[in-house]
């Protein structure tokens, strides 16, 4: 059977020597792989530094820069958003062309709040600082808080299960959404998983099912109906 292409969106960062990269986390490209998928990573297509750029500070991108960065989205049967520290252009730009030619979508973590933030198209909306009696923040954690999830929503469907415990690594989140529907919150009230109807599989979470698929059927299930979604 042909394995469905899943794209990555590239992550800026730092090697040992200093140097800019751009790169993917390797529990996404590894999570792909397990559930039957081929990675490739998106690359952004501006010449610029994104390690040391301020993403307010960057031109537009250009028409042909659109183009080309639709060429190598049409390649994709699926997209995963992955978390990071800053939003560019080029995030949002990927999303509403995957949003627009119904690729299957993914977003972890800051993909989530991506999400979110693109369902806004006119309005300067920004992301709140966690602010409750729970860490959101917690490396190597197996298990931080419990999520509940909203019945007759996509994720209730995938996990089959109104509770579940998760991983967590963020500082920030979203309190609103314009066009999605909320199907999970943590235990101490914040939006933990957001998800769009009428399209073939639009799903965002808070949490890193990636890092969990050794010791959780939960994040198994997730991983699992995504890249199934990619192969119709």
């Amino acid at each position: 059977m042909k394995k469905p292409i899943i794209g990555i969106v590239g992550r800026y960062d730092v090697d040992e020597e200093s140097y800019s990269v751009i790169c993917c986390f390797e529990s996404v490209r590894r999570s792909i792989i397990k559930k039957g998928g081929l990675p490739i990573l998106i690359l952004p297509n501006q010449d610029v530094d994104y390690n040391n750029s301020n993403p307010k500070d960057l031109n537009r991108l250009t028409e042909e820069e659109k183009e080309e960065l639709k060429q190598i989205i049409d390649l994709c049967n699926g997209i995963i958003i992955p978390g990071t520290y800053k939003l560019f252009e080029y995030d949002r730009f990927i999303y509403e062309h995957a949003l627009e030619k119904n690729i299957s979508i993914l977003g972890i973590c800051g993909g989530m709040q991506l999400m979110a933030l693109s369902s806004f198209k006119n309005e300067n909306i920004s992301l709140e600082k966690n602010d409750t009696n729970i860490n959101h923040f917690q490396k190597g954690v197996d298990y931080v808080h419990s999520v509940s999830i909203v019945k007759d929503t996509l994720l209730h469907k995938i996990l089959g299960k109104d509770e579940i415990k998760v991983n967590s690594r963020h500082n920030y989140h979203v309190d609103k959404f314009n066009n999605l529907i909320v199907n999970a919150y943590s235990e101490d009230g914040l939006i933990e998983a957001v998800e769009l109807k009428n399209k073939k599989f639009v799903l965002g979470i808070q949490w890193h099912p990636e890092n969990m698929l050794d010791y959780d059927m939960y994040a198994n299930k997730i991983i699992e109906a995504f890249i199934n979604s990619c192969l119709d």
